[in-house]
């Protein structure tokens, strides 16, 4: 069976570019345009894995993380935090219990992405 991932980026661009990326590779993905959106999937899809864009309308990457890491079924799936924004570490506080898993400013290398996606999920 597949690994899941879940794509969450306010770009439809980016999300078809994640999905078809991640789909050649094997994973099978869902998509949402924000954090709202994604609370709403995150439960029927349940993600392996999720790639998170912090500036979103709605619910904000940095809100939806917040969500996730405050419920004990989500406080281990690995984050990676796919960003336009440089410095983006700094969206986080010291205080949130496990921050996001990796961090990658776009554009994205595919192969680097999908080799750190492969590493983290044990592929």
């Amino acid at each position: 069976m597949p690994k899941k991932i879940l794509i969450i980026d306010d770009e439809e661009d980016m999300r078809i570019y994640l999905q078809v990326m991640f789909n050649k590779a094997g994973f099978e993905t869902a998509l949402a345009p924000n954090g709202e959106e994604a609370l709403e999937v995150i439960d029927d899809f349940t993600p392996d894995l999720v790639t998170l864009d912090i500036v979103m309308p709605k619910k904000s990457g940095i809100n939806f993380f917040s969500l996730i890491r405050a419920r004990e079924d989500m406080k281990d799936l690995p984050v990676i935090v796919l960003s336009g924004v440089s410095g983006n570490r700094d969206f986080f506080e010291d205080g949130d219990k496990i921050g996001p898993t990796l961090f990658l400013e776009k554009p994205i290398d595919p192969d680097s992405l999908i080799t750190k996606v492969n590493e983290l999920l044990g592929e």
